[in-house]
This record gives structure tokens, C-alpha cells and sequence, in this order.
């Protein structure tokens, strides 16, 4: 998949070719349908099909840039979320924006990933799926926000910043005026020079307060050596006096995968903790194994289980769209607890 102009910012962790000096249209994606087999869901909603057909953040983008001359560059990008399981879509719905860029960096306004999501994205393993670690370590300024004017440095020997305004946190669907003390600010610091990435973030504002919570703060690092990878990441995500969420809330994860020849085994486990008055400890740990195809086509096969949790994509709707650390109350209120899937997909990106 060709990333986003942001996500170029965090180097080889999440690599993709730079916008050509072109008027040109680029046409990109990405396909993903998964069939997943779920356990211990809300036993009373009978109308839920324990197998469940999913898309998960299929998308499909147009990009381009125009030489303005003196080394300076206009971009733009239109991405949309498409459902191929259900065969429709919203349109502008992911990374959207318009900017300039040059050799002091870019600046962008649109809709974007803020910089402390990306940090996230960056080390995930099981990214875009139903064990997507947002499922244990989302929420709070984990999220694609609307009103956002950003800029990227340049890279300077792998060191990267990205800073990001928002007006309207996280922002509506409608043209209508952007929300007074809704606005915030996110920002991140990343290092990715050959088998090493480090990132840290930080993001808070009258947005977060209006929300109930606090400051959020984000630390990850990865290393790459040989065939292995190990990968790490944690968050704390603050609550305010008003209790957007149940008290100030501590997560981590760690994994690690193994390439052999076309295969990739990986496996990791996150948990987090609560300190209010039902101590939630939510948690999650996933096996699974990705077949390279080719260089745009994989396969793969995973197994999820934890307590506490909702996935992320591809849910049935007796699980919550996704729990992350601020929305716990998502998950399957009626279940025992425990929760666990069995999921084979394949995924194409052009």
C-alpha cells in the first residue's frame, strides 16, 4: 500500500515512495476481506452470525503533486473507506488534504491521522484487523481527526517531528462551524535509521477535556535484527474530573515476528489497567501468520483472545466497534468476559 504523506514522515517503519513532481494522478489501495469465527459473543443477540464477513479499512486513494519551481511542491490526496463485503464506501472519509512542500518540510490542512496515532501505527503487527492493538490501546488522541493543519519536518538522519492543530477534536461529518474549546494539539518525535525506530507523542487540549479526559502520552520502539523483529509500545491516557473514562488508564504491548522465506509468524500480548472503581484490566494476545503471495498480495491466519475487549474491524456488532482505552463500555456487556477469534483474510494493495 502507498502510505500518506504524514505516515512518510516515520521512514522505514511504515516506507513509501515520495509524491513525484507530477500533475499526474496516482491511483492507490488497499483490499482486505477476512472471514472470522468469534467465541463467548452476547449469547442473547440470536441474530448474530457467529462467522462474520468483514472489510477491514479497505480503502482506495487519489494523489498528486504539482512543481511549483525553487524546490517547492503542491500535494494533495483524496482517500476513502471502501466496504467490499458489503459494496458501498464514504467518500473522503480517510486522509484527506491539500498542502505544500519543500525542503524545510510540509505543511498540510485537511483530514488526517493525528501524529500520535502514527506512532501507534508503526510497530502494530496486527494492524487493520480484528486484533488491531487499538483494540487494548485506542482512544484519546488515538484517531483520524478532522480540521487539521499539520507540518512535517524534514528528515534529518532518521529523526523526523510532526505537529498537528485541531479546531474541532475530532470533528464532525457536516459543514457545520467548528466547535468552540473542542480544539487540540498532537504532536510526535521519531527516530527510524536502519534496524532501529523510536517514537514518542504527546497530545492534549480543550478537545480532551470536553471528551472527560486528560493528557495522552505514547512511547514505541522497534528493532529489526536478522530475520526477527521485536516490537514494543505504551500509553497513559489521563482522565479528567468530569470521568470520560473509568480514572487514568496504563497500557502495553509487546510482540514479535520471524520471517522465513515467504512467511511471517508473529504473535503479541497488551493489557491495560484502570485505576477508577471497577479496576478494568482489559487484555489481548494474538498468534498468527501472514503468506506473501507476492510483493502486493498476502494471506493470513490469526488467533485473538483476551478479556475485556472489542475488535477493532470486523466486529459483530455484539462485540463493539472497537474498545480502545477510553470506550471499554463497547464490548460485549452481556458475555462472561472472555472473548477470542479465529480469522483468515487475504489482502491486496495496489
Amino acid at each position: 500500500m502507498k502510505k500518506s504523506l504524514i505516515a512518510l514522515a516515520i521512514a522505514s517503519a511504515v516506507s513509501a515512495p515520495a509524491f513525484a513532481a507530477t500533475s499526474n494522478v496516482d491511483i492507490y489501495g488497499k483490499l482486505h476481506f477476512a472471514v472470522s469465527m468469534y467465541d463467548d459473543q452476547d449469547d442473547t443477540l440470536d441474530q448474530i452470525n457467529e462467522m462474520q464477513f468483514s472489510s477491514n479499512a479497505s480503502r482506495i486513494g487519489f494523489k498528486g503533486a504539482e512543481d511549483l519551481g525553487g524546490g517547492l511542491s503542491a500535494i494533495w490526496q483524496i482517500e476513502s473507506g471502501i466496504n467490499i463485503d458489503e459494496g458501498n464506501g464514504n467518500w473522503a472519509s480517510r486522509n484527506t488534504f491539500l498542502g505544500l512542500k519543500g525542503d524545510w518540510g510540509t505543511v498540510l490542512g485537511g483530514k488526517h491521522d493525528t501524529p500520535l496515532k502514527l506512532v501507534g501505527r508503526a510497530v502494530d503487527l496486527f494492524g487493520d484487523g480484528i486484533a488491531d492493538s487499538r483494540n487494548v490501546l485506542g482512544g484519546g488522541s488515538d484517531t483520524r481527526a478532522s480540521n487539521v493543519v499539520a507540518y512535517i519536518s524534514p528528515n534529518f538522519s532518521g529523526f523526523n517531528v510532526i505537529a498537528a492543530y485541531v479546531t474541532d477534536f475530532p470533528g464532525n461529518t457536516t459543514t457545520a462551524p467548528d466547535a468552540d474549546d473542542k480544539d487540540v494539539y498532537n504532536l510526535n518525535a521519531t527516530y527510524s535509521n536502519g534496524p532501529l525506530y523510536l517514537g514518542a507523542a504527546y497530545g492534549d487540549g480543550n478537545g480532551h477535556e470536553a471528551a472527560g479526559l486528560g493528557s495522552h502520552w505514547r512511547l514505541a520502539a522497534g528493532y529489526t535484527f536478522g530475520n526477527f523483529k521485536v516490537v514494543g509500545q505504551y500509553d497513559s491516557l489521563e482522565d479528567d474530573a468530569t470521568g470520560g473514562q473509568n480514572g487514568d488508564f496504563d497500557g502495553w504491548m509487546l510482540g514479535a515476528s520471524y520471517t522465513m522465506g515467504a512467511m511471517v509468524f508473529k504473535g503479541n500480548y497488551m493489557m491495560g489497567e484502570y485505576d477508577g472503581t471497577n479496576g478494568a484490566e482489559p487484555e489481548q494476545w494474538t498468534i498468527g501468520m501472514d503468506y506473501n503471495l507476492s510483493k502486493r498480495t498476502s494471506v493470513y491466519a490469526l488467533y485473538v483472545a483476551g478479556e475485556e475487549f472489542a475488535p477493532f474491524n470486523g466486529s459483530p456488532s455484539g462485540l463493539g466497534s472497537g474498545a480502545g482505552i477510553s470506550d471499554v463500555a463497547n464490548s460485549c456487556v452481556s458475555c462472561d468476559g472472555d472473548v477470542s477469534a479465529f480469522s483468515v483474510g487475504i489482502v491486496h494493495s495496489f
